[in-house]
């Protein structure tokens, strides 16, 4: 009997183990395809250990919490309490440095957010080591912190990748801080949210507008905007003492904190060019000043600015050389508890981009008058050139996706790639630009240019053709992502294809021209984009728009 006993033990003990083997190994298979970026700066810039970092957060956001709640207004540590900031916190801007250092201060901007109502948070840092123009994500799934994994919404960087000055870039995440160092503390006070990672290059101000209205469309109640950056970098070790040496002068420190409440002020004024225009006329060393006015042009023009924390390197350490790095906690808030990333989205109605017969002859004007001068040798700023011309109508600065097409006036009927071939014309060129970037007379001037300079499928045209070139306009309304190709409206509707990267486009005429039905469209836009015939059927995105044209 004891045997017996002893082996219905041991069977069941190994029952126990196959049984906790094999839902490890299943496990395993299940996550296999999901890739997570692992931490770089644990164990440097940060603890490693899960229990040694979750005591530090909670340590400092406990200070912070109380300094938050008093209302002694002498005290140097909380120039704003938790009452003035509200419960309904849009975004912050925290500080990047090695927890030593910018700790304390980080804490004051995350321990503001108090209850967890936040779901997904969109984190922007710059980019220290190399240099871009424009965004980039990294290309997994998830980030490894020493506290957890933090998702990245890989639906929303799909949709962003597809537009203008969005790009993916692993090596850039590979040795940049500034994201990082925001993980753990997301991970500790908001738990499992999402994540839209962006790490931010140089912008101006045509990619600000134009990567802010695609952002916005993509922002919902409940997200929460996270910006990466320390401020004023002070002394020999960043090659900037526009004060003289600070380790030989006591009023340095003070003139440090001016600079960087004047960077303050722009912040709260929610003017991005004026943060540019400081940054520019100061050159102060502010490592995340793009992704600041990025955030500038983000929020709603009612929101509040709060400075929760103030505070510098020298707080913290000494340094004989005089090298100084400004840190600051601040937090962007709704008036009156109410979100606004709703209603801040960017509005679009098929009716935005109409315009009159007549506006239409001076845009056609416009786009003739471009095209000769060019030819002759001339190319002038497209702003002064129809100022020149009598036809910068105010409706023509509006930012709208234009397409020129060019045909040749024929006696026959010839049939090309995706055009018209009507007894009578010939496909010359077509070019455009899909997306909403620039004013309307921009994109007709450039692209009557384009596309009877640089289409790939005809050798320029030249001076003699003129007079038999017929030209075409096409003004068309914001791309829209639709979640099921059956709710494309063939004829009315021009069509976006996106897959693995790739992308095609066909002008809402291109279907009834050739007489394809819906699913053979779609098929020729996955040819188009150098894809199969039936890629189309399985995880593509489709965007929609309108469009008005105009001819001679």
């Amino acid at each position: 009997m004891r045997v017996k006993a002893r082996n219905r033990v041991i069977y069941y003990l190994v029952f126990l183990l196959l049984f906790f083997y094999m839902d490890s190994f299943f496990a395993k298979i299940m996550g296999a395809s999901e890739r997570v970026r692992l931490p770089r700066f644990a164990g440097t810039w940060y603890p490693s250990q899960s229990t040694v970092l979750d005591k530090n957060l909670s340590n400092y956001l406990r200070e912070a919490k109380t300094n938050l709640l008093a209302k002694n207004e002498q005290r140097s540590d909380a120039i704003h309490n938790k009452d003035d900031i509200g419960e309904n916190i849009l975004a912050l801007i925290v500080p990047h440095a090695g927890y030593t250092f910018s700790g304390k201060t980080a804490a004051y901007a995350y321990q503001a957010l108090g209850s967890n109502k936040h779901r997904r948070v969109f984190l922007l840092g710059p980019s220290h080591h190399i240099a871009f123009k424009g965004v980039v994500f990294p290309s997994e799934d998830a980030f490894e912190t020493p506290l957890g994994e933090i998702q990245i919404d890989r639906s929303t960087v799909h949709k962003l990748l597809q537009k203008p000055y969005f790009n993916e870039a692993d090596a850039v995440f590979d040795s940049e801080h500034s994201l990082e160092m925001q993980l753990p503390w997301i991970r500790k006070t908001l738990g499992k949210v999402k994540l839209v990672p962006m790490a931010i290059g140089t912008l101006g101000r045509e990619e600000i507008k134009s990567i802010a209205d695609s952002i916005k469309n993509e922002l919902s109640d409940g997200d929460l905007l996270i910006i990466s950056s320390d401020f004023t970098h002070y002394g020999p070790r960043f090659e900037y003492e526009p004060f003289g040496e600070s380790r030989q002068n006591a009023l340095i420190e003070a003139k440090i904190k001016e600079l960087d409440l004047q960077a303050f002020d722009c912040l709260k004024s929610l003017d991005s060019q004026a943060l540019l225009n400081f940054y520019a006329r100061t050159g102060d060393t502010i490592c995340g000043i793009y992704p600041a006015a990025l955030l500038l042009a983000l929020l709603p023009r009612q929101s509040k600015t709060f400075l929760a924390n103030y505070s510098t390197s020298q707080d913290f350490e000494r340094d004989p050389a005089g090298n100084s790095v400004s840190y600051m906690a601040i937090v962007f808030s709704a008036p009156d508890n109410k979100n606004c990333w709703t209603k801040n989205k960017k509005k679009i109605t098929k009716t935005q981009s109409l315009l009159s017969e007549s506006e239409g002859k001076s845009l056609l004007k416009l786009a003739r008058l471009s095209l000769e001068d060019y030819l002759k040798g001339k190319r002038e700023n497209p702003l002064e050139y129809a100022a020149a011309h009598g036809l910068n109508n105010e409706r023509f600065l509006a930012n709208h996706g234009v397409f020129v097409t060019l045909y040749k006036k024929s006696i026959c009927k010839q049939e090309h790639e995706y055009s018209t071939q009507e007894i009578g014309k010939q496909l010359r060129g077509c070019i455009g630009y899909i997306y909403p970037n620039k004013p309307v007379l921009v994109g007709v001037c450039e692209n009557a240019i384009n596309a009877a300079s640089n289409d790939p499928r005809f050798s320029p045209v030249t001076v003699s053709e003129m007079n038999d070139l017929v030209i075409e306009i096409s003004i068309l309304t914001a791309p829209q992502y639709i979640s099921d190709w059956r709710n494309i409206n063939l004829g009315k509707d021009g069509i976006v294809f996106h897959k693995s990267g790739k992308q095609s486009v066909f002008l809402p005429k291109v279907a009834s021209e050739f007489g394809w039905d819906l699913p053979q469209t779609l098929s020729q836009l996955s040819v188009k984009a150098g894809l199969s015939p039936f890629d189309w059927q399985n995880d593509a995105q489709f965007e929609v728009f309108q469009s008005q044209s105009f001819s001679e």
